[in-house]
C-alpha cells in the first residue's frame, strides 16, 4: 500500500499565497534532507450517527454477500504456495518480548496512546520491573474501524502507528522517494485480520501487511492473513485468518497441518484467533441447558474452525489469544484439569465493551473429545466498574448529537403526519385539528388516555402515520433482538413497547407545544409564529428527552433483561480502559503480562526534533529531520501510566501459574 501521509522533500521553505497543506516547493541542501509529515488525528467513531448506522450497514451486507462467492484467501493461498511461505523465524540467542495488541484503529487519543506504549519500554516501578520493547508486534484483529474504505487505514492506523514509532529520516535524500526506510535490528508487525478488515475482502489488509513494505519503524513479514511464527527454545505463534463467520479454507488448512508436521515433542504454540468463540460456545451450551427440549442451534463456524486447530495441535497448545471483544478477560483451566490459558484482551483503541455479562463460570466446552472446565481469573475493567459505565448511557444527549437530531426529525415528521391529517373535519374532534383539542387539555395523567384516543382515532384516518408507527416500533424492536440468541420473542416484545414508548414522547411533545403556544400563548395552529415555534420546541425538546429516553431504555434492557450489550457501550465511545499484553519468551517458559491504561492522554505537544508547517482541522503537516529519532507527538503532560492488571502469568510445560 503506498503511503500517502509521507512524502520526501529536501530542505525547503514555505512558498507565499498556497495552500497550508500543500505550501512548500523543494529547494536542494547538499547538507540537509528533511521530510513533510501529514498525521490526521481522526474522533472515534460515531456508532450511532445516522450516516455512520447506514454505511456499516450496507458495506456489511456487501462485505457477507461477496465473501459468500469470492475467498480473497484462495487467492493468497495461489499467490504463496505453502512451499514459499514457511515460518517466519525469530532468531534470538537470548531473551525475546512479544506484545499482542488487538482492536486498534478507532479514534486518534485511544490508538495513539495505545500505539505509544507498544513501540517503547514499560517501567513498572511499584513491582520493580521493567520489560523492554517488544521484538515483536502482534495485532490481533479489526485494525481499523467502522471499515476500511475512504483512507481508513491511513488515517486510523497507519498514522497513529507512524507517529508512535516513526521510520528514520535518512540523511541523503534517496534517489526512488517510495523507497522504504528500513534499519537493521528493526521490530516486526504481524497482524491477524478481524471482520472490520475484511469489510473490503481483506484487499487493504493484504497491501498493508502481507507485501512486505514497513509501517513506520516496523517491518512486516507475513505473506497471507495467517502466518506461523518460530521462537527459540520450542515456541510457536499461529495466526489464524476465519472469514467472517465462514469456516476455516481448505488451503490455509492444509499450511497448519504442514506447520504441525515441523512440531518437535515438548513445542508449545500459542494460538492467535480473530475472537473469543469459546465464549459463544459456553453461552450456547447453558442456552442449551435451560431449554425443556433440544434445539438445532449448532456451534459456530468459527469455534468449529478454531477447534479443528485445537485438535490438531493437542498437547502442543499453551494459549489462545483473542480480540473483537474491547476488554481483558482470563479464562483459565479449573485445578486439577488440563486446558489452555483463553484470554481475551482487545483494548487497542476501540470503544470500550462490557465484562459485567460474562460467563462466570462459563459452561465446559468440548475439543477433542475433552471437556475443558474453566473459571473467570481476571478481568478489566472489572465488573463493578463495568456496569457503573453501563449505567452512564443515559446521557446520550451530551455524547451523540447527530442522533439526537435524527430522533427529534423523527417526531416531527410524526407529529407533522397526524397534525396534517387532522385538518379534515370530524364530528368527534368538532372539526378541529389535533393540536388544537390538545391545547384544552390539561396535563394530568387522567387525560393521558384521552390524548390516546384521539391520536388512535387520527391515525385510522391516516395510512402513512400508520406505516410511519409500524416501522418506529418494528425499529426499535430488532434492535432490541440484535445479537441475541436466547429469548428473541421477549426481547422483541421489550422492543416494540421502547417504540410505543417514542411514539408517546411524539404525541406527549405535541400536546405540550399545544398546551404552551395555543391555550397559553394564544397563537393560531397555522401562525408562522407558531410553526417555527413549533419547529424550534420539537427539535430541542424532542433530540433532548428522546435521546434520554433510549439512552436510559439500553441501560434498563441490559440491567433487567441483558439487552444492548454492544449498543449501551458503543453509544458512549469510552476511549479510557485500555490493555494489551507483553510476553516474555525465556528458555523454557513464557511470562504473560497483562498491562492497562486507565486513562489514554487527551491533549498533545509535538516532539523533540520536528517541526509544525500547518494544521488544517484534524491534519497536522510537519517536518521531520535525520536528528528527529522519537515520537512526532508526546503527552502534553506527564507521561503514560501503564499498571499491571493482574500478577504475571508463568506457562511452563503445560501448566500455568498466576
Amino acid at each position: 500500500m503506498k503511503e500517502q501521509s509521507i512524502e520526501f522533500r529536501a530542505g525547503e521553505a514555505p512558498t507565499p499565497h498556497s495552500s497550508p497543506l500543500a505550501m512548500t516547493r523543494p529547494t536542494q541542501s547538499p547538507t540537509l534532507n528533511s521530510r513533510i509529515e501529514l498525521y490526521t488525528q481522526e474522533a472515534m467513531v460515531n456508532w450511532l450517527g445516522p450516516l455512520q448506522l447506514m454505511r456499516t450497514g450496507l458495506q456489511t451486507a456487501v462485505a457477507t454477500t461477496m465473501g459468500a462467492f469470492a475467498d480473497p484467501r484462495e487467492v493468497l493461498a495461489m499467490l504463496n504456495p505453502r512451499d514459499s511461505n514457511p515460518p517466519i523465524q525469530v532468531a534470538a540467542d537470548g531473551d525475546v518480548w512479544i506484545d499482542y495488541l488487538a482492536d486498534t484503529g478507532d479514534g486518534w487519543d485511544s490508538t495513539y496512546s495505545m500505539a505509544l506504549c507498544v513501540s517503547h519500554a514499560v517501567e513498572l516501578p511499584e513491582h520493580q520491573l521493567s520489560l523492554p520493547r517488544g521484538d515483536v508486534l502482534l495485532l490481533g484483529g479489526d485494525q481499523v474501524y467502522p471499515t476500511p474504505a475512504r483512507n481508513g487505514y491511513r488515517t486510523r492506523f497507519l498514522d497513529p502507528f507512524r507517529a508512535a514509532f516513526p521510520a528514520p529520516v535518512p540523511k541523503e535524500r534517496p534517489n526512488d522517494q517510495d523507497q522504504p526506510v528500513r534499519q537493521p535490528g528493526a521490530p516486526w508487525i504481524l497482524a491477524t485480520p478481524g471482520n472490520h478488515d475484511w469489510y473490503d475482502g481483506l484487499r487493504g489488509f493484504s497491501q498493508l501487511f502481507c507485501e512486505q513494505k514497513p509501517i513506520g519503524a516496523w517491518e512486516t513479514r507475513q505473506r497471507t492473513g495467517y502466518y506461523v511464527l518460530q521462537l527459540p527454545h520450542g515456541w510457536w505463534i499461529w495466526g489464524l485468518d476465519l472469514q467472517f463467520e465462514s469456516m476455516i479454507d481448505r488451503q490455509q488448512k492444509q499450511y497448519f497441518e504442514q506447520m504441525h508436521a515441523k512440531l518437535q515433542p515438548g513445542d508449545r504454540v500459542i494460538l492467535c484467533t480473530p475472537e473469543p468463540s469459546w465464549v459463544d460456545e459456553a453461552e450456547r451450551l447453558a442456552r442449551e441447558e435451560s431449554k425443556a427440549l433440544p434445539s438445532i442451534e449448532t456451534q459456530t463456524p468459527r469455534f468449529r474452525s478454531l477447534r479443528e486447530i485445537e485438535e490438531l495441535l493437542g498437547d502442543h497448545l499453551a494459549v489462545v489469544l483473542a480480540g473483537d471483544s474491547h476488554h481483558y478477560a482470563r479464562y483459565q483451566p479449573k485445578a486439577g484439569t488440563q486446558a489452555p490459558q483463553r484470554i481475551t484482551c482487545g483494548g487497542g483503541g476501540a470503544f470500550l465493551n462490557a465484562t459485567h455479562q460474562l460467563p462466570d463460570p462459563p459452561k465446559p466446552i468440548n475439543v477433542g473429545g475433552t471437556r475443558q472446565h474453566y473459571e473467570l481469573a481476571a478481568v478489566y475493567p472489572d465488573k463493578k466498574t463495568s456496569e457503573q459505565l453501563r449505567n452512564r448511557a443515559w446521557r446520550l444527549p451530551t455524547r451523540n448529537l447527530s442522533f439526537c437530531g435524527m430522533l427529534a426529525i423523527l417526531y416531527l415528521l410524526f407529529d407533522w403526519m397526524v397534525q396534517s391529517a387532522s385538518t379534515v373535519p370530524h364530528p368527534a374532534r368538532g372539526n378541529r385539528s389535533l393540536m388544537d383539542v390538545l391545547s384544552d387539555l390539561q396535563a394530568s395523567i387522567s387525560n393521558i388516555s384521552e390524548v390516546w384516543r384521539h391520536l388512535l382515532l387520527v391515525m385510522s384516518h391516516s395510512p402513512s402515520s400508520v406505516m410511519f408507527a409500524v416501522i418506529i416500533v418494528l425499529g426499535c424492536a430488532v434492535f432490541s433482538a440484535a445479537g441475541v440468541k436466547r429469548t428473541r420473542k421477549l426481547a422483541y416484545a421489550i422492543g416494540a413497547a421502547h417504540g410505543v414508548l417514542h411514539l408517546g414522547l411524539a404525541i406527549g411533545l405535541l400536546w405540550l407545544m399545544g398546551r404552551v403556544n395555543i391555550h397559553y400563548l394564544q397563537l393560531e395552529v397555522e401562525n408562522l409564529h407558531q410553526v417555527l415555534l413549533f419547529l424550534a420546541e420539537t427539535l430541542v425538546l424532542g433530540g433532548s428527552l428522546g435521546g434520554l429516553l433510549f439512552g436510559a431504555w439500553m441501560v434498563m434492557g441490559n440491567t433487567f433483561w441483558g439487552l444492548h450489550s454492544e449498543a449501551v457501550f458503543s453509544s458512549q465511545c469510552i476511549a479510557d480502559h485500555k490493555c494489551f499484553l507483553r510476553m516474555h519468551f525465556k528458555g523454557d517458559q513464557l511470562t504473560l503480562y497483562p498491562l492497562k491504561l486507565e486513562k489514554v492522554c487527551r491533549r498533545w505537544s509535538l516532539g523533540s526534533g520536528v517541526a509544525k508547517l500547518a494544521k488544517v482541522q484534524r491534519t497536522w503537516r510537519l517536518r521531520a529531520t535525520p536528528e528527529s529519532t522519537g515520537p512526532r507527538f508526546v503527552p502534553a503532560s506527564g507521561a503514560l501510566e501503564l499498571q499491571l492488571i493482574e500478577p504475571p502469568i508463568e506457562i511452563q510445560r503445560g501448566r500455568a501459574v498466576p
